[in-house]
């Protein structure tokens, strides 16, 4: 029982007798209930008490339940992420809605979680909407870090080598290049590039999936084009759905365009391992798709029967959409702002103009073991991804354990983000950060100096890009292609606007025209 008389001689004793009043009605009437009660309250408290306390980053402090998300309405993660550096420093915590993330804003912290720690930073968050794009983390790109994932990751490295060897990816280039350098020869006065160079990274792609290639008035191309723009278009800052659980019951405009966009994307991948499976001839891989049908069935001499047959054909679906949707953007976009650059740049162009052709000699297109004899081009393309990265803060990684990373404590679970747009304008690691100067990837002798520590367009450790491999001579090849054939202007009394689109994790350069003049 209360001690009435007790609480009688207490200051504001009118007032705490109320109170203890008001509290005895609430409580439970029986022994029974307030035991329980007790119980609870003590529960909660001894996991206060004992909670383990982590030393975070620094971050700004965020409004509840919605965290920074609005301080993003005018601007990208990444660009705020940078100018919060000077003032929070390398590392800092930033809470998406009720969803913390620490972001890693300079070389060296990168480093050490990507590199140094690898194993404890190699997971993916799971998140609604990566779980929906990946068929439930089959994909590599977005799958978690598990023994299924590393056999995946192990199997498509292996289809990969099957695939370049020989001349395949020189046929693909070529027969990519050959259409469109015709349409562009057909071109007369200023004209967007845009749907010119997708259909040729496009083309280069569908030859390294399923050897096909297409026009560009194709049913097939036009439809695959406008699934890949309106999602990159359309990715912006992110999901509501991730931050706020409750609007997966009835998903905004924005998820539900998406959702059907993801089921149009891979419902053509799905066409295209069915037919590949019919035709499969023993002893014959002819692309991508083939080679990840023979190592599959190759694995299941070599690998545990137990994680093979967590192995089926929607794994190979998500490997043949993670080629073909990062493959395509991220070379599509890089050749765009790659080819701006060179327009803006008539003395850059012409260096390009004479390299190659002294590489290249009577030839038209250019081969693999061309690449030693293309440094400058090779560079240009460097400083162009190192200004516009297409993928500027990267692909989302998780911690897999508790770790730190230099004084901070990172807890198991944690959603890492990598500023590489930070890493690429970082004044300490570059000269001039913001000008066009492709000389800084050479060495004295004119050949590719080893890569800056701070260029990292293709991430590193145990989730670094799985087409890097492809990407880079596809890339190189492709624009050496494009400029033995053309010199490219800017029309008179063009004015350029360099604000991005594609929000905060997508780089697509603005519309913009050329002009282009036949070389040979």
């Amino acid at each position: 029982m209360l001690d009435v008389e007790l609480l009688q001689r207490l200051p504001y004793s009118d007032h705490l007798l109320h109170l203890v009043k008001r509290c005895e009605e609430w409580l439970p009437r029986s022994l029974t209930g307030r035991a329980v009660l007790v119980g609870t309250v003590a529960g909660v408290a001894v996991y206060l008490v004992t909670k383990k306390r982590y030393k975070l980053p620094p971050g700004p402090r965020g409004w509840p339940l919605l965290g920074n998300i609005l301080e993003f309405r005018e601007t990208t993660i990444f660009d705020k992420l940078t100018e919060w550096q000077t003032k929070y420093g390398p590392i800092i915590t930033l809470n998406l809605g009720p969803v913390s993330a620490v972001t890693l804003n300079r070389i060296d912290v990168v480093l050490e979680a990507l590199v140094k720690r690898q194993a404890d930073f190699a997971g993916r968050p799971q998140s609604y909407s990566s779980d929906l794009f990946s068929d439930g983390g089959r994909s590599i790109s977005l799958g978690d870090y598990s023994p299924t994932w590393k056999l995946h990751r192990k199997l498509a490295t292996k289809a990969l080598k099957h695939y370049m060897t020989g001349n395949r990816l020189e046929l693909a280039l070529e027969r990519s290049l050959s259409k469109g350098i015709q349409l562009l020869k057909e071109k007369k006065g200023p004209f967007n590039p845009h749907a010119i160079i997708s259909l040729i990274v496009f083309n280069i792609i569908n030859n390294i999936c399923y050897n096909e290639t297409c026009e560009i008035n194709d049913t097939y191309f036009k439809r695959m084009a406008n699934v890949l723009d309106t999602a990159s278009n359309g990715v912006g800052n992110g999901f509501l759905e991730d931050i706020f659980p409750p609007l997966r019951l009835c998903p905004t405009k924005k998820m539900r365009v998406m959702i059907q966009l993801v089921e149009d994307f891979f419902g053509c991948q799905r066409e295209g391992l069915r037919k590949h499976k019919q035709t499969l001839s023993q002893g014959t891989i002819r692309d991508f798709c083939d080679a990840l049908l023979v190592a599959q069935e190759e694995a299941r001499e070599e690998e545990d029967p137990a994680l093979m047959a967590q192995m089926s054909d929607r794994h190979i679906i998500q490997t043949l959409g993670d080629i073909f949707a990062a493959g395509m953007d991220t070379s599509r976009f890089t050749l765009l702002w790659t080819l701006l650059y060179l327009a803006m740049h008539p003395d850059t162009q012409a260096k390009v103009h004479q390299e190659i052709d002294k590489a290249l000699g009577a030839r038209l297109f250019p081969k693999v073991s061309d690449r030693s004899s293309l440094p400058f081009t090779e560079a240009v393309l460097h400083e162009s991804m190192r200004l516009n990265t297409v993928v500027p803060l990267g692909v989302p990684h998780t911690t897999l354990c508790d770790t730190h990373i230099g004084n901070y404590e990172i807890p198991k679970g944690t959603m890492v983000l990598i500023n590489h747009y930070a890493l690429h304008h970082d004044p300490e690691q570059w000269r001039d950060p913001e000008v066009f100067r492709p000389e800084r990837f050479l060495d004295q002798t004119g050949k590719m100096a080893p890569k800056p520590e701070s260029w990292l367009p293709f991430s590193a450790g145990r989730r670094v890009c799985l087409g890097e491999s492809v990407a880079k001579p596809e890339l190189h090849l492709l624009l050496a292609g494009i400029m033995r054939h053309f010199k490219i202007s800017l029309p008179p009394g063009t004015k350029l606007n360099f604000e991005q689109r594609g929000g905060s994790f997508v780089n697509i350069p603005n519309d913009y025209e050329i002009t282009v003049e036949a070389r040979m």
